[in-house]
């Protein structure tokens, strides 16, 4: 009876809240029923659970979760409480979060690379040379692959991908004989082991002009183009900028 003598007074729904320790006094409902008979189900709050949570699972707002509870304050809901809610028939099953496919995050890149080439010289590169790509840009052999291989016949046309300024051409190392074409913006195009270069350092050259042919000049097995873009010395995929 000592115990019970602090808790004369409370309605009824208040002591049974007390003597299970289901709510704090503060935010305990009276045992939840449903009102009229009506359709519903009990929910048992669990650890993350809150009123609005719990109501969006079920498709019913948070205002009729708290008048069918009789809840006071809805930041004292302890976990293990059983509550009613109307005219529910069963929780909507968690929806996973939609997984992109690769081709959408690419997509969503080459739109980024685009907009900032645009942007920061008003430049749309075009294919530098037809033939048929053998390498892509990324890691090969363990190593950085920092541009693009097209394969094409000894002695094709290599096109300036975009218009700019000549910085280099002559040997470079295993590039071989290379030509780089430096673009408004901060933006340059490498083009590597060709055949003979048919421009000049500080010489500027159109968009689609013909500054170079096919070869396998440097550290190369055979006839083909390394392209490069670079963002300053940044090398960057090509894949995103070509058409």
């Amino acid at each position: 009876m000592g115990r019970l003598s602090g808790l004369r007074g409370l309605g009824p729904g208040l002591l049974l809240c007390a003597g299970l320790a289901v709510l704090t006094l503060q935010g305990c409902a009276s045992s939840p029923q449903p009102a009229g008979g009506g359709a519903g189900v009990y929910h048992t709050v669990r650890p993350g659970d809150n009123v609005y949570r719990i109501g969006k699972r079920y498709g019913v707002s948070s205002d009729a979760v708290v008048r069918a509870n009789r809840i006071r304050d809805v930041t004292e809901i302890q976990v293990g409480t059983r509550l009613w809610i109307p005219g529910a028939h069963r929780a909507k099953a968690p929806q996973p979060p939609a997984k992109r496919s690769p081709g959408a995050s690419l997509d969503e890149a080459r739109r980024r690379a685009r907009s900032e080439a645009k942007r920061e010289g008003r430049l749309v590169f075009r294919w530098p040379v037809q033939g048929k790509l053998t390498s892509r840009f990324g890691r090969r052999g363990g190593k950085p692959h920092e541009g693009i291989d097209v394969s094409a016949p000894r002695g094709t046309s290599i096109w300036a991908s975009e218009e700019g300024k000549v910085i280099h051409s002559g040997r470079l190392g295993a590039y071989g004989v290379v030509v780089i074409v430096k673009h408004p913006g901060h933006y340059r195009s490498v083009y590597a082991h060709v055949n003979r270069a048919f421009v000049r350092k500080g010489s500027f050259v159109e968009k689609g002009q013909k500054i170079a042919d096919v070869g396998s000049t440097g550290n190369a097995t055979g006839p083909h183009l390394h392209f490069e873009i670079r963002r300053g010395e940044t090398p960057r995929n090509p894949m995103l900028y070509l058409p």
